[in-house]
């Protein structure tokens, strides 16, 4: 008996949301917390740096939030933990800002999808100048961030809707003013 496409279509998304979800909760887990060490002189958020934070798993994709800054606790915990300047920790803090947003889009509103896009270009910008001239670094942290954000099978799922709505559109990579700082 032939298998209706559609049918096989929908278990092999599933199956890939599910492997997706896995990949990006065990990057996650794999998160070292002196990735951003630079040449720089690093500032050190009180009592946090160093610490391994305990992340999330609730099915909420929102997840918490307690100091309304739009970075969801344990992310923000994340961040705090790691060995940046001021400016690599703002960057940080509006990468992780729009990771969050990524979950939360309505992705039938293209003009929210594509404005979101955008930001998420200029965080990116904004971390990868924040880290000059050692850019690769701000890849790294960038990813994780991107892994955090996804770390559960309902954020994963909101999140590849994101991907999948913003799939065919185009932007620019920002040359000026992309650090909300």
């Amino acid at each position: 008996m032939k298998m209706d496409p559609v049918l096989r279509w929908s278990r092999t998304v599933r199956r890939g949301l599910l492997v997706a979800a896995a990949s990006l909760a065990a990057l996650a887990q794999s998160v070292p917390l002196d990735t951003a060490q630079s040449s720089r002189t690093a500032t050190a958020r009180p009592n946090q740096q160093g610490k391994v934070p305990e992340l999330d798993r609730s099915p909420d994709v929102r997840g918490p939030d307690a100091n309304g800054n739009g970075v969801r606790d344990d992310i923000d915990a994340y961040i705090a933990a790691l060995s940046l300047t001021d400016a690599q920790w703002k960057a940080a803090q509006q990468t992780a800002r729009v990771q969050q947003r990524s979950l939360l889009v309505n992705v039938n509103d293209k003009a929210a999808v594509a404005e979101l896009g955008r930001a998420s270009m200029a965080a990116t910008a904004c971390l990868a100048d924040s880290f000059d001239p050692e850019r690769r670094l701000s890849y790294d942290i960038g990813l994780k961030i991107e892994a955090i954000t996804a770390n559960t099978p309902e954020r994963a799922a909101r999140y590849m809707k994101y991907m999948a709505a913003l799939s065919g559109t185009s932007t620019a990579f920002p040359t000026e003013g992309y650090c909300e700082d």
